[in-house]
């Protein structure tokens, strides 16, 4: 997104807005453009990464994103309705009974705690009986640039399906308002057939790199995520939609970013509403992605986001945490960048990246993607494709992985997934780390974005407690059955766990532990 502002609100000309889907475009315009070369049966792009290449052909119209996404929104199913069964609670009452009714034999002061703490239990139970975690799958598509999710809005529920983005923090679906023929594609929100919806009356605007709008106005309503239900929760109505997300056959976007980073000052994000409704035990979203080429053929097994936890499943070893150094995005500092065993130069705003799930791929600036490419043997620069790389780099193993330092340990992306097989031409393929140069609009950036190419090939933590902080860990490549990703309608599977507090479970331990100390000593 290049310029957004909501009306009555003065623009903030300071922040460099949300980019991903520029890159999206921007690099699909590059794919179609590598085609026709290849159709038209004209040479390779020629040149080294310090001669860039002339340009081998006239640029092309955007490309529309549909034909690489699968058609997603017709392929994504109604969620399940049917949740995980509930841990139960043991019978502590009968527990309590047993030792009660041989008084005779047991310490009047063990009974005596052992009432005070149930009841102290039973006031916890009461407390977080509403906490839960919630794990909602999505779906990927073939070129590991978008992962997308079901959600509902409404009584009933309407269903849709939405980009999860943490470098934005407002909800949008696509309304019944909009007749374009790019909203005739899309499920939209009916607000007459809501029995809890609320107008809210102020409108709304976004504004896209590429010239498309998205506008409409603003309502309330219920809505579900992963398993758990959220009352009252504004979000924006799409009566107008020229492209953006349309595109990619997706209804909306659901931020997952902060408050302080909404359009409108007032507004709580979705996640904020879990947490104040008590709907999720921890303020933490996770996110475990799979790649397209560890997926089925219906790409339908593509991750999950799981919504007030971690799962331990899904990784290995311990995770490691970094504080965010933004009050608006979430912003981490990087220690050192490697491509294979070669250390790349990082400047004081260079070191600074944003973990962006909105975004397909990495961004550095010129400076850095320029010593990256120089870093890998034959890359090529042209003026309209941005840089290209061998394919033949698809089947390295690790002598070029791209390895992070964070918080003094390695995350690192394989060559493999640097290279785009997709755009294949003449041996060469577009590489998916590009400049912010090759945006209109963002050249002035001189951070790094790390996008779902980064993010895929972790585990990762957003954390929103009091002090935020972005959680990595090395993540498992097949992902165990017991968390549904073999469900055929992932993309709409939601569900959710009821999950209990630390302390409550320390109360637990120590009231079963009293009973069987009591049991002892009736033996």
């Amino acid at each position: 997104i290049a310029v957004q502002q909501w009306p009555g609100l003065s623009p903030r000309p300071t922040r460099e807005l949300r980019a991903h889907h520029d890159y999206r475009v921007e690099f699909m315009s590059k794919l179609q453009l590598l085609n026709s070369i290849r159709g038209s049966n004209q040479s390779a792009p020629t040149g080294t990464a310090s001669t860039p290449a002339a340009a081998t052909s006239t640029p092309t119209q955007k490309a529309v994103l549909a034909q690489d996404n699968d058609n997603i929104a017709s392929n994504i199913d109604t969620p399940l309705k049917t949740p995980l069964s509930l841990l139960s609670e043991p019978s502590l009452s009968k527990k309590r009974d047993y030792v009660a009714d041989d008084s005779a034999s047991t310490n009047t002061n063990t009974i005596s705690n052992l009432d005070r703490i149930e009841q102290e239990l039973q006031e916890l139970q009461r407390l977080h009986k509403r906490s839960y975690v919630g794990y909602q799958p999505v779906r990927g598509n073939n070129l590991d640039t978008q992962w997308v999710a079901g959600m509902s809005i409404g009584t009933p529920a309407q269903e849709f399906s939405v980009v999860f983005d943490t470098g934005s923090s407002d909800l949008w679906i696509s309304s019944t308002n909009c007749q374009s023929l790019v909203c005739m594609n899309l499920r939209r929100f009916n607000p007459l057939r809501s029995s809890t919806f609320h107008q809210d009356g102020r409108t709304w605007s976004i504004k896209y790199a590429d010239n498309s709008w998205v506008s409409g106005v603003l309502g309330k309503d219920d809505m579900t995520v992963a398993g758990i239900p959220v009352k009252d929760q504004t979000f924006g109505m799409a009566s107008l939609n020229t492209g953006s997300t349309a595109d990619t056959g997706v209804d909306g976007i659901m931020g997952l970013g902060f408050d302080s980073n909404a359009e409108i000052g007032d507004v709580k994000t979705p996640v904020k509403n879990m947490i104040l409704q008590n709907q999720i035990d921890q303020a933490i979203v996770s996110v475990w992605l799979n790649k397209a080429s560890n997926q089925d053929a219906s790409l339908s097994n593509g991750g999950v986001f799981i919504f007030g936890g971690v799962d331990t499943t899904l990784f290995t070893g311990s995770i490691t945490y970094l504080p965010v150094t933004s009050s608006k995005e979430w912003q981490i500092t990087v220690d050192q960048l490697f491509i294979g065993r070669k250390e790349l130069s990082l400047s004081n705003a260079a070191s600074s990246a944003i973990v962006d799930t909105g975004s397909s791929y990495i961004l550095f600036p010129d400076y850095l993607a320029t010593a990256f490419h120089r870093a890998i043997p034959n890359s090529q620069y042209d003026s309209k494709l941005g840089w290209l790389i061998p394919c033949a780099l698809a089947n390295w193993r690790s002598e070029l992985d791209m390895t992070f330092v964070l918080g003094g340990k390695k995350f690192s992306v394989p060559i493999s997934d640097i290279v785009i097989l997709k755009s294949e031409y003449n041996g060469y393929c577009l590489s998916a780390i590009d400049s912010w140069q090759e945006l209109p609009g963002h050249g002035s950036q001189s951070g790094i974005l790390l996008g779902d190419l980064f993010i895929k090939n972790q585990y990762v933590v957003y954390d929103y407690e009091n002090k935020p902080r972005i959680g990595f860990a090395t993540k498992v490549e097949t992902a165990p059955g017991g968390i549904g990703l073999n469900v055929k309608n992932t993309a709409g599977a939601g569900w959710r766990y009821m999950m209990e507090s630390s302390r409550l479970n320390r109360v637990r331990m120590l009231l079963l532990g009293m009973v069987a100390s009591s049991l002892m000593s009736m033996l």
